[in-house]
């Protein structure tokens, strides 16, 4: 096991950023607690491996404002000259956009190296990646345990080092099998689409995917809103997850069954103690005593209809037509190329785009090239999908 530094202070932090900076690449890794724990989404940890030694950034010292100690480190992750090798990032660089606004540079995802070899469907976690390809177990036990709590026990500590320990030799071994099968600007145009990658901030209507979950009915569904609302202002206040103050079970069933007396409240179950007390408590009575206002369209250049839904007659039919067109080079790609690679190059969302955008928009490079490759080894007219719709 190599070194493992722990850092808790912005001098210490600065000065391994200022040796990181210096480094063709560095194996990285985040833990941080999303809605478990506490409100929100916080960091708790930051994982480096140099090629020698381990650093476990502890950010939670620097708290209330730990961005200023964290700075440098912020400069190495948007410095194209370092490398950033992490196993399966998105979480990681959304992360970091929504709550201090960096955008990572450079990255190498070995996740992302190994979909594109293309052996199986699915995202690997990084534990059955190494046993995989390096052929032994580490433990993952301290997965979900909580990354808030300090001090950090030893089995954390060897659990966020295993995190990045070995990053390096993976991504090592995935490069060079790739390259075996003439795939490496593949990896490199879809590594470079991750520096795009940003948060979204623009969810204007947060409860709506719970309501859909939940089946509420167009009636329930102003109560449900107010109810979702009420439970946000509540966790937010507590910095517990919304969960902790009614479960989504709860909350669907309130919305269809509202609490209208104070008899009802107190003998209620499923509810955070905060929500029988002053204020909320006469927010939640009146909620289920009052005729609330429907859902209020949403303004027309903030609706987001399915781009087949548009369309009507001849429009629909060609639509229809570089579907069906698409559909059957999928089918070819499958039987050409695997059925992995082809749900690759053409997924369902996908497919969707293309029939929208064109495939010279959609699609990299890597996947307009065998997508042309199968439509000219079948006869097909790739230049019907090329263009945007």
């Amino acid at each position: 096991m190599p070194t493992i530094h722990y850092l808790t202070t912005a001098d210490t932090i600065a000065a391994a950023a200022a040796r990181f900076s210096t480094l063709p690449r560095i194996g990285i890794d985040l833990e941080f607690d999303d809605m478990r724990y506490r409100y929100g989404r916080h960091l708790a940890l930051i994982q480096v491996f140099d090629g020698n030694d381990v650093y476990l950034i502890d950010p939670l010292p620097l708290e209330p404002d730990m961005a200023p100690g964290l700075e440098p480190l912020f400069a190495v992750l948007r410095d194209p000259a370092v490398a950033k090798v992490f196993h399966s990032c998105k979480s990681d660089i959304l992360l970091l956009d929504e709550v201090f606004g960096v955008h990572c540079r450079n990255i190498v995802d070995t996740s992302l190296q190994f979909s594109l070899l293309a052996a199986e469907d699915n995202n690997i976690s990084l534990g059955r990646l190494i046993q995989a390809e390096l052929g032994f177990e580490v433990d993952k036990g301290e997965q979900k345990s909580n990354w808030l709590k300090r001090p950090l026990t030893e089995a954390q500590k060897e659990y966020a080092a295993n995190d990045v320990l070995y990053l390096f030799e993976l991504t090592d071994r995935l490069a060079a099998r790739l390259a075996e099968l003439g795939r490496s600007q593949w990896a490199a145009e879809e590594n470079a689409a991750l520096e795009a990658v940003r948060y979204g901030r623009d969810d204007l209507r947060p409860w709506a995917r719970n309501a859909t979950k939940y089946k509420i009915s167009p009636q329930e569904m102003p109560l449900f809103r107010e109810l979702y609302k009420l439970r946000d202002a509540v966790a937010r206040q507590l910095d517990r997850p919304p969960y902790h103050v009614v479960s989504n079970d709860r909350l669907a069933e309130l919305a269809r069954q509202p609490i209208e007396t104070a008899n009802q409240l107190r003998a209620a179950n499923g509810l955070h103690p905060e929500l029988k007390r002053a204020p909320y408590a006469e927010q939640l009575l009146a909620l289920g005593t009052t005729d609330l206002a429907p859902e209020a369209p949403l303004p027309a250049d903030q609706r987001r209809f399915p781009f087949r839904r548009r369309l009507g007659g001849n429009a629909a039919a060609r639509a229809e037509a570089r579907e069906t067109l698409l559909l059957t080079l999928k089918n070819h790609l499958a039987a050409d190329q695997g059925p992995v690679m082809a749900n690759m190059v053409l997924s369902n969302r996908l497919i969707a785009e293309v029939v929208e955008m064109g495939a010279g928009t959609a699609l990299r490079p890597w996947q307009q090239q065998l997508l042309r490759e199968a439509a000219e080894r079948h006869g097909l007219a790739y230049g019907e999908v090329a263009e945007p719709f």
